[in-house]
């Protein structure tokens, strides 16, 4: 399991503002949290499987499990948020929306979407006028392709220790503290990849959708850039895997290539030089 930096962690601007207020100045450090941010992290559960039986609602209000939810062998973009967020969960799911927009892929046709909701106080009605949104946005793609739930808290939670995502109500605000980042499952439901922050690159959405079906959507160009390309734990995107070979080998490449031309070189020599006698 990797543990990653508070620092990655996009967090409410009005929690923050509402925490800092209460946080004394001299108790803050660059390392210490605001005691609302406690325990709101992302801990990677890389290749886990994610409890598929956990019962929730959709949208019109009938119960079904994650596995239900997830049908159609297909890989699967998981978002954590909650309808009445102010904020943040708004900026994922545009995020989300637009990179997904982008990819060239089609909803239902080479990926299925799932949102749940963080906040065991709403409901179907909440969902589906979200639900609705979002469909209307991608120009296409069925209800079915990308429910969006609501459970009670013992099921909520169970699904958010499972794939690392920390989350924190505070009550003051009545809002919930929590990280940006959206999830991508293999088809069988297993963790691939976790993408952070509220924007997220076609190329990026496009591989982890490939990579987590195990190319069995997209294109042979696909299939060839995921060859080239690697997770970067680091910047946390697709990087070029040959740049590291490039930069490494760099100069044994450049021997080898000048050991070639001294060999054609003198190849070349003794052919001119027999000719001559």
């Amino acid at each position: 399991m990797t543990r990653l930096p508070s620092s990655v962690l996009f967090l409410s601007l009005a929690l923050a503002a509402a925490a800092r207020a209460d946080f004394p100045e001299q108790l803050r450090t660059p390392e210490s949290k605001p005691p609302v941010a406690q325990g709101v992290e992302v801990v990677e559960h890389l290749n886990e499987q994610v409890p598929l039986g956990l019962k929730f609602k959709d949208e019109n209000g009938k119960p079904l499990t994650l596995r239900e939810a997830m049908a159609g062998g297909k890989p699967v973009v998981l978002t954590l948020v909650y309808f009445e967020c102010p904020m943040l969960c708004n900026l994922v799911l545009q995020g989300v929306q637009k990179g997904l927009l982008q990819t060239g892929l089609q909803l239902g046709k080479d990926f299925r979407a799932l949102t749940v909701s963080i906040d065991p106080s709403e409901g179907p009605d909440r969902a589906e006028r979200h639900q609705y949104a979002m469909l209307l946005s991608m120009k296409g793609g069925a209800p079915a392709d990308w429910p969006f739930l609501t459970g009670q808290e013992p099921e909520i939670a169970a699904l958010a220790k499972a794939i690392g995502f920390g989350y924190r109500y505070d009550a003051p605000t009545k809002q919930f503290a929590h990280p940006a980042v959206t999830f991508v499952l293999t088809p069988d439901g297993r963790l691939s990849r976790y993408l952070y922050g509220i924007e997220f690159p076609a190329r990026d959405l496009r591989l982890a959708i490939v990579e987590a079906a195990a190319g069995r959507v997209g294109t042979t160009l696909d299939r060839v850039l995921l060859s080239c390309f690697r997770w970067d734990p680091a910047t946390r995107r697709y990087e070029m895997y040959l740049k590291s070979m490039i930069r490494g080998g760099g100069l044994l490449i450049f021997a080898a290539l000048l050991a070639l031309l001294i060999k054609l070189w003198r190849r070349e020599l003794k052919t001119h030089g027999g000719a001559s006698a």
